[in-house]
């Protein structure tokens, strides 16, 4: 008979997701938890889609599982981004959890009634020992979701208000105010922001923290704009043109986020702006080298895989009890000086 990837599912109390990988051979599945499965659908196979509960308790007795959990707001941030810039986050979520001799499962955490409650009853399975909630699209709305996951549970790119979790975080305010100083200390004092539009906890941050440095008008420029340009790099880079077309030429632009920065730079290129002479950039977060192709942009590296490794300490203390408070960390940029500013 054809076995159910829901049925191996609810047998191993894990995500429908994590058997599709593991049956499929894709990457996101450590080794055991890929065996695990293969021998679950072969015994399911072997007995008519049926497995003796003795069996399936002895299979359970031995795994201590970390779950991590991605919000999915379909914001196309983490999930289904326009460049893969996570799967080297989720490797190290996967590797630091094997050190610590947990197993490691990932979960889609999409919006439908269903699917909600399906992942927090998996989150809430005996075998789950603790969960990495993957922050960056979440939202005020799903603070009640959080709240009926009963295992130790540390939040990445996303803080609690009430201090309720331990997080660990990006210091937005200290990303923006690093990227004005060096725009600053070029000579520029009409800086125009860009940004996507999109609201994300981190982007929001980080125009909070423009308009606040704003008012430090002894550190910071004279004249400052925020242009919110799209969604999409396609989008961003067809309305910086416009933009570009219609507007007075600023001393410098900051840049939200890798799609702005890619969106701008293809924009740049086919107006035939001399970069930093006649435009200066610099751009929150990094840009992969091929496709900046010739310029080097100067930006302010956000530390992704550092915080992950944190966010698996800080849940590893919860675990075994020698983290007895709730401790929220911002990781500090990293300025990387390029040719743009």
């Amino acid at each position: 008979m054809k076995i159910k990837m829901a049925d191996v599912a609810r047998y191993l109390g894990i995500s429908k997701a994590t058997v599709s990988l593991a049956v499929n051979g894709k990457p996101g599945v450590n080794e055991q938890t890929r065996q695990k499965i293969l021998q679950c659908i072969a015994q399911l196979e072997k007995n008519d889609g049926i497995i003796l509960e003795e069996t399936v308790q002895k299979q359970l007795q031995s795994l201590r599982i970390i779950k991590v959990v991605i919000m999915n707001h379909r914001k196309h941030v983490v999930c289904d981004p326009e460049l893969d810039l996570w799967s080297e986050v989720l490797s190290t979520f996967n590797i630091e959890a094997r050190k610590r001799g947990y197993l490691y499962g990932l979960t889609y955490l999409n919006e439908t009634d269903e699917d909600l409650q399906a992942v927090i009853n998996e989150c809430n399975l005996d075998i789950v020992v603790g969960v990495i909630l993957y922050g960056t699209e979440m939202s005020v709305m799903d603070h009640k979701i959080i709240r009926q996951i009963h295992k130790p549970l540390v939040i990445y790119d996303y803080e609690m208000p009430d201090g309720s979790y331990s997080s660990v975080c990006i210091d937005n305010t200290r990303a923006v105010e690093m990227a004005l100083s060096v725009l600053n200390k070029a000579g520029a004092s009409d800086i125009c922001y860009l940004g996507t539009g999109k609201d994300i906890y981190n982007f929001n941050k980080r125009r909070e923290a423009y308009q606040y440095l704003l008012s430090k008008r002894e550190l910071f420029p004279q004249k400052c704009d925020m242009v919110m340009l799209g969604n999409t790099i396609e989008e961003i880079s067809g309305r910086a043109a416009d933009y570009l077309n219609t507007h007075k030429l600023p001393d410098a632009f900051l840049m939200e986020n890798y799609q702005v920065s890619i969106g701008l730079l293809a924009a740049v290129r086919k107006l035939g702006i001399m970069i930093p002479e006649e435009l200066k950039l610099i751009g929150i977060d990094e840009v992969p080298d091929y496709v900046v192709q010739d310029l080097k942009l100067t930006c302010v590296r956000i530390p992704h895989m550092e915080r992950a490794i944190m966010a698996m300490c800080l849940l590893d203390g919860e675990i075994n009890g020698s983290l007895n408070t709730k401790i929220k960390v911002f990781a500090v940029p990293k300025l990387m000086k390029g040719d743009s500013a």
